[in-house]
Order: structure tokens, then C-alpha cells, then sequence
């Protein structure tokens, strides 16, 4: 198959450029509108309780569907209640009054809170200088980004400091940096890629085709992404790992596809067809089974419900697939345009003054060398090798087993950012947690006569939507009892300071003074009884919010989540648990459940490839073993640095004391499926030769001694690219960053030089076992071979008198 398609390229390589050029271009003019169609957020899981909770918190109860904070601080020290002065307090109120006024009625917004028209002491610090106001945004992401572009320039004055914090804050913020972040890292890695690329390949035609891989990489993911858009919301930070990806993966297969074509072309005395045909046999072949279990690593992604996951697992598969495609098509007839021009240009040449340089993949020994050496060395003395590479692994992943999970808030951004400052000063110098309650959606009915009362009608009101017109209103006698007795219980959990729902208004208030104030208030239409009413319920439905004074993120603020869960509510009334400390909870619960189909999918489907690769159950057993041991000093490490605060100051970020709970699923992800793009490469080389020779130490020296420049020279270009991404100042794409860079550094080194030489020596002739029917079942398939060459081919030869090209027809 692929020699077939090495020879078809190779006839129709200007046929291929051209399509590859074309869809450069489309990927420049339509891929990159996909930036627009971004979203942000995405952590939650859409299925949660929680989740259902906001949404019914605003299609129930007719609440905003998000909230801007807007703080405000004088520039000249005074009090908010003007006690100190009461001139500089009637200008502050004024002043707070006037901002808010224009941003009242604008296009976009909802109800506006402050201590000016509520009177409630949770606007105001605890040192009396500085209140906030919550205005509320309606319509969904897009549209409160468009309300924020145009709220934002009216949120200023002259006599008070003024910060913006909230969910439309940060989410503006956040689509800002990632945008700042991804230029810094590209401005940062590039250059640093340009000059290693040159000095690795020593030539800079061969240097300058990575690069231009990369390109058509990232624009083609994004034009994929573009079309994704269409179906599913696609998260902001996809264009990260797409530009994280696409670079890295466009470097690791150019070297693999140049480095073999470059080393057959010197066998073969500048044959480009029959160089060309073999690289896409061997390493086209290689190309294309790394890039199915990176791809299928990512896709994994697709069984979480957030769409941040989803997203990445998307945008990260968009990428492998181009990037693959592009290696297997594009690169082949560029290489098949150059030929022996591939080595024009040599660096080396001009550096040592016309000395003459082979090419590096060319001088690449079969016996000898370094990496020939190495193998042999770590072979002689596997068990001993196999220890010590064992224990700094094992030792580096326990800090795994404490790690604490949250999810991405303010903190995760720049100190520098508003929403950030905001979140801070919300959270330091005001009531703790007044913007971020456990909220409690109850619904109100009546068990007893209820279906009875509707009749057969039951099931068709059910089906249009309209049972709740049958149930009892939230301020109905019987539904005020329910609730009166369903928040006494509330208090008693652990961990809350104070209830606020329609019968908490005040602690010497009993059930039946509760019941008499809404039957006379309602009759009489009393001011307390009708605020309460318009505060907490709408139809049957009614809010209730509960405070309590530890982190939302917190162990036991998780607990007390779960303590309201367990409260039966009584007859009569059902009950949603939500709010800020809910959607925690939830969205490590839903992490949690699918961690283990995710962990499945990948290690099945890629024991499943590496088997019809190499036709052998135990070298895929061992692969995933060993990427899982080595996985788990980049789980080790985010504990260590990111939970535990270590490296703080020098990577600049702010430890939390847990880790994006997101973040070593991502990892995994990724990470696992990079470890076997390097030990494909490795294990083919090395199967390769054994099929020839059937000596299993040689050959895992040769090929060892084959790859240990190109994996090296690839692992450290991948390794920069992704120590690009550390740079960033949002701290979930620098965990990932630093978690991928310490993955391909320990697969590069521990793994490959230690572990996969010891291994495949102490197992010898076992390596290459499988049951007798699986053993022909990939013998039938023929996925593992290489090809074999036609009996006749195209061979150059030059006439060493003349130096004329000829071509004749020569017997393989």
C-alpha cells in the first residue's frame, strides 16, 4: 500500500503540492474565521444537577443568566456610609449611581444590585471603603460578549477606582491572554526551532520543510475546526493545542520521513523514486500508525461531557490527522521535487570552509556509535538497568497519590487581571461567599390528590411542558411548611451560617407566622410579604441560598454539598442542589466516572494498533506499561510545583493548593499517545530488523543506534514547543506546558535508553510472541510487513567517468 502510494506521488508530485497549496490557502482564508466561533468556558458537565440548576435558576425563575461585578473603590480615602465625612459619602454614592445609571437599560443587561438599592450589607468591605454592584447579562456567550465590548467603556469615572470581575469579565480577559499567550509562545519557539532545525538536518532546504509542514498543519486543523464549529461548540483554548500540536507532530515526522529518505538516497547513489517508494514502506508506514494512536489518545477526549475536553480532544485529533495526512502527501513530493537538493545548502559546509559533510541520517552506522554502544552497554546488565531506571520513576509519581483537584476560577489568571483583583478582594475583604452560595432550585406540589385532581390529563401535560400550571404556587400554604421545615434542616448541616429563602426572613418567626404573613401580605398586598414573594419564587418554583464560610473549592465545603443532597425534602416539594460549590463537586465527580472508560479506550484500541504492527502481545503490554510509569513523573511534578506552590516564583503563578482538575486528563492524553509516537518509531526499526535476522539483541542495538538521533533531535524541538506554552500566563495551558515537556523528556531519556533496551533483552525471543491464531490473523492482515519491492524498478545510476545521469532497468 505504501510503496503504491510513494509511486503515485512520485508520478504525480506537482498534482499533490498543488492540492496541499490549495489548502493552505483555504485554511488562511476560511480556517481562520473558526477564531470568531470560539467559546469560552466549557468545565461544566451539561447533565449535571448543578448545571440544571442555572438553567432553571433563569428559565424558572427568570434570574440573569450571568453576573458582572463592577467594584468600586475610592481614589481618596472616605467611608462608604460617609461617617468619616458625610460629604465625600453623599459624592461617593452619587458617583456610584451616575456609572451604574448608564449602564442601566443597556442592550444586554439585566437587573442591577448595589447597596445603594438593596441595602444589603454583603455590597460592602469589611473595612467600610468599598462596595460592588452586580449587573446582571442575558443572551448567551456571544451575545454577553458583545454586551461586555460595549458595557466596558462605560464603567469609568474620574473619582473612583473601578474593576470589573465576574464571569463576562473573565471570560473576555481569558480569550485576551490565550490570543497573547499563543503569540508570545509562537514568537519564542519559532526562531529557537529555526536555528536547531538547521543545525540538526546541516542543510537548509532540509531545515526550512518542517517549518513548512507545520504551516500547512495548523491551517488545515484549523479548517477543520472551522466545519466542526458547524455541529458542536468548540472551546477557545483548541487553537493552543492545535498550534502546540501541529508544530510538534509536523517536526517528529519530517525528521522521521527526510532522515530515511536522505539515509536511502545515499544507499541508493541518488535514486529518488526507489528512495522515495522505501521511506513511504518504512517510515510513511511508521508515520501513519503514530499518528492513529496519538489521534486515538485525543478522540478518547470525546467521552467526557465538558466541552473544554471535548474541545481539546477535537482540536488535538484535528491536528495529528493534517499533520499525518501531511507527511504521508505532501512532504513525500516536495522530497520528490528536491531530490538530492534536499542536502543543497549545507551549513556544515560553509562552517568547516567546503569541508564535505555527509548528511546525519545517511552516517548513521548499522554497528557502532554511540546509541549502538549504549544498548549494548544497558543490555549486558538489563536487570540492574531495569531497577534503577524503576525507582526515580516510581519515587517521582508519589506525589500524585495527594493531589487535590479543583476547578479553573480567577486564580488561574495573570495577578495582573482584573477579574482576578475582583475575586480577591470579594473573597479577602468582603462576607465570604456572598457571590458564590450553594443554590437550592425546590419545586412545589401536591403528593396527595395531585395526579387525581389532573385526571387523565396527566400524561398529555406532562408531554407539552405545562404541569407546572396544575402545581401549587411556592407561597401556598402547604408549600411554605414544606420549605419551612426542609431550610431548618439546611442550618443544622455542618459548615452553613445562613440560610436566605422565603421563610428565613427572621429567626423568631415560626412556620404558622410564615404562613399568616403570606395569606393576609398577598390579600392585603403588603410590602414585606410581596418583596419576599418577587425575591425567591416565581410560580411553584423557589430559590434558596446557603452561605457558609470556606473555600467553594474545599474539601469540606464539598461536604456540605453533599449533607443538603442527603436532606429528604418533606411531601410536597423536590428539591436541585447548585451554586458555585456544586459545579465543583459535580465536575470532579464527572472527571472521576469516565476517567476509566477514557483510560480503556486508549490503552485498548492502542495495544489493538501496536499489535497489527507488530504482530506481538507482549512489546504492547510492555509499551503501556512503561508510558504509564513514565506518565507519572509529569503527574508527579504538577503536584509537586503546582499544588504544593513549589518553582512559584520562577515559573510565575500562584498555587492554590490543588490543580486544574482537567489537567491530567489532558495530559494523559496527549502525553500517552507522544510515548508511542517515539517507541512506534524505535519498535519499527527494530522489528524491521529482526524479521531480517532473527537476533533479537542486534537488532534492538541497531535500532536504538538507527533512532537515537532523530528521536533526540525530535524529542528536544517537541520540547521546546511545549516549554513555549510554559511561558503563557494562564496557569492551566503552563501546567500543560510543563507536564507534556517533563513527558517527551523522560520518554526520551529513562524510557528509551534504560527501559526499552533492559526490557526487550530480559524478554528476548518473547518479545515477538502471540497465540498461534493471532499470529496468523496478522500474517492474513499483512499491516506489519514491508513491502516488498517490485521485481523490477526505475534505478539511477551515474556513470562515474562522466557524472551523466542514466536510467536503465536493472533486477532487484
Amino acid at each position: 500500500m505504501f510503496g503504491a502510494l510513494g509511486r503515485f506521488i512520485y508520478k504525480r508530485r506537482w498534482l499533490v503540492l498543488l492540492v496541499g497549496i490549495a489548502l493552505i490557502i483555504a485554511g488562511g482564508v476560511y480556517g481562520t474565521s473558526v477564531f470568531s466561533r470560539l467559546k469560552n468556558g466549557g468545565f461544566y458537565d451539561p447533565n449535571a444537577e448543578s448545571t440544571q440548576v442555572m438553567t432553571a435558576m433563569h428559565e424558572k425563575l427568570g434570574q440573569d443568566e450571568s453576573a458582572l461585578i463592577v467594584l468600586f473603590s475610592p481614589k481618596s480615602g472616605t467611608d462608604i456610609d460617609g461617617q468619616s465625612d458625610p460629604a465625600l459619602g453623599e459624592g461617593y454614592k452619587a458617583e456610584v449611581e451616575k456609572v451604574l445609571e448608564r449602564v442601566k437599560g443597556q442592550e444586554g443587561t439585566g437587573n442591577i444590585a448595589s447597596f445603594y438599592n438593596s441595602g444589603a450589607q454583603a455590597f460592602v468591605s469589611n473595612d467600610k471603603t468599598s462596595t460592588y454592584a452586580v449587573v446582571g447579562f442575558v443572551g448567551d456567550e456571544e451575545a454577553q460578549s458583545e454586551t461586555m465590548e460595549r458595557v466596558r467603556p462605560l464603567l469609568t469615572s474620574d473619582l473612583l477606582d473601578i474593576k470589573l470581575g465576574g464571569l463576562p469579565a473573565f471570560s473576555q480577559e481569558i480569550t485576551e491572554q490565550v490570543e497573547k499567550d499563543l503569540a508570545t509562545a509562537e514568537s519564542l519557539t519559532f526562531p529557537i526551532l529555526a536555528i536547531l532545525l538547521v543545525l540538526i538536518f546541516g542543510s537548509l532546504v532540509a531545515a526550512s520543510l518542517p517549518l513548512a509542514i507545520g504551516g500547512v498543519v495548523i491551517l488545515g486543523a484549523f479548517l477543520l475546526l472551522r466545519f466542526t464549529s458547524d455541529v458542536t461548540d468548540i472551546s477557545i483554548f483548541a487553537l493552543n493545542i492545535i498550534t502546540m500540536l501541529g508544530l510538534g507532530l509536523a517536526i517528529d515526522y519530517s525528521l522521521f520521513m527526510v532522515s530515511r529518505f536522505r539515509e536511502e538516497l545515499a544507499k541508493r547513489d541518488g535514486d529518488v523514486q526507489g528512495s522515495l517508494v522505501k521511506t513511504m514502506q518504512t517510515a510513511g508506514r511508521t508515520v501513519m500508525f503514530s499518528g492513529l494512536t496519538v489521534a486515538i489518545s485525543l478522540l478518547s477526549l470525546l467521552v467526557f461531557p465538558q466541552m473544554f475536553l471535548r474541545s481539546m480532544g477535537i482540536g488535538g485529533a484535528a491536528a495529528v490527522f493534517v499533520a499525518m495526512l501531511a507527511a504521508l502527501t505532501v512532504l513525500p513530493a516536495m522530497l520528490a521535487l528536491l531530490g538530492h537538493r534536499v542536502n543543497s545548502a549545507s551549513v556544515w559546509s560553509l562552517l568547516r570552509r567546503g569541508r564535505r559533510r555527509e548528511a546525519v541520517a545517511a552516517a548513521i552506522p548499522e554497528h557502532g556509535g554511540f546509541w549502538y554502544r549504549w544498548s549494548n552497554f544497558v543490555m549486558r546488565r538489563a536487570g540492574l538497568m531495569l531497577i534503577v531506571a524503576l525507582i526515580p520513576l516510581v519515587l517521582a509519581g508519589l506525589p500524585f497519590l495527594r493531589v487535590k483537584m479543583s476547578v479553573a476560577d480567577t486564580r488561574s489568571m495573570p495577578v495582573s487581571s482584573q477579574s482576578r483583583f475582583v475575586g480577591e478582594r470579594l473573597e479577602n475583604d468582603f462576607p465570604r461567599n456572598e457571590t458564590t452560595p450553594i443554590q437550592i432550585i425546590s419545586t412545589h406540589y401536591t403528593p396527595a390528590d395531585y395526579r387525581a385532581r389532573i385526571g387523565d390529563n396527566y400524561d398529555t401535560l406532562v408531554r407539552d411542558g405545562k404541569l407546572e400550571e396544575y402545581m401549587p404556587p411556592a407561597a401556598s400554604q402547604q408549600s411554605i411548611s414544606a420549605l419551612y421545615d426542609y431550610t431548618r434542616a439546611i442550618e443544622k448541616v455542618p459548615g452553613v451560617t445562613r440560610v436566605e429563602s422565603l421563610v428565613n426572613y427572621s429567626p423568631q418567626m415560626s412556620n404558622q407566622d410564615y404562613i399568616d404573613l403570606f395569606a393576609e401580605g398577598r390579600r392585603l398586598n403588603d410590602g414585606l410579604a410581596m418583596g419576599l414573594i418577587a425575591a425567591y419564587t416565581k410560580g411553584n418554583y423557589s430559590t434558596v441560598k446557603v452561605v457558609y464560610d470556606t473555600d467553594p473549592a474545599d474539601e469540606a465545603t464539598k461536604q456540605i454539598v453533599r449533607d443538603i443532597r442527603a436532606i429528604q425534602p418533606p411531601a410536597g416539594m423536590s428539591t436541585q442542589v447548585g451554586g458555585i460549590p456544586a459545579i465543583v463537586l459535580d465536575f470532579l465527580d464527572s472527571i472521576a466516572g469516565r476517567v476509566p472508560v477514557a483510560f480503556a479506550l486508549i490503552v485498548g484500541i492502542i495495544f489493538i494498533l501496536l499489535f497489527l504492527m507488530l504482530g506481538s502481545l507482549v512489546v504492547p503490554l510492555k509499551a503501556v506499561i512503561l508510558n504509564i510509569l513514565s506518565l507519572s513523573v509529569s503527574f508527579g511534578a504538577l503536584v509537586w510545583i503546582f499544588q504544593d506552590g513549589n518553582l512559584s516564583n520562577i515559573l510565575g503563578f500562584t498555587s492554590i493548593g490543588s490543580i486544574d482538575g482537567t489537567q491530567p486528563v489532558l495530559i494523559f492524553a496527549i502525553a500517552f499517545g507522544l510515548s508511542m509516537d517515539y517507541e512506534v518509531f524505535l519498535l519499527s526499526r527494530i522489528k524491521e530488523h529482526y524479521d531480517r535476522t532473527g537476533d533479537n539483541t542486534a537488532s534492538v542495538a541497531m535500532g536504538v543506534q538507527k533512532t537515537g538521533f532523530i528521536i533526540t533531535s525530535a524529542a528536544l524541538l517537541l520540547l521546546i514547543v511545549f516549554a513555549g506554552f510554559a511561558t503563557g500566563e494562564i496557569s492551566q495551558i503552563k501546567q500543560v506546558g510543563i507536564g507534556l515537556s517533563l513527558a517527551v523528556l523522560v520518554d526520551a531519556t529513562i524510557v528509551r535508553m534504560l527501559l526499552v533496551p533492559a526490557t526487550m533483552k530480559l524478554m528476548g525471543k518473547y518479545n515477538w510472541w502471540a497465540p498461534a491464531p493471532l499470529k496468523r490473523l496478522y500474517e492474513r492482515l499483512g499491516m506489519g510487513e514491508i513491502e516488498h519491492e517490485e521485481a523490477r524498478e526505475d534505478h539511477v545510476s551515474i556513470a562515474p567517468s562522466s557524472g551523466v545521469v542514466t536510467r536503465e532497468e536493472v533486477p532487484v
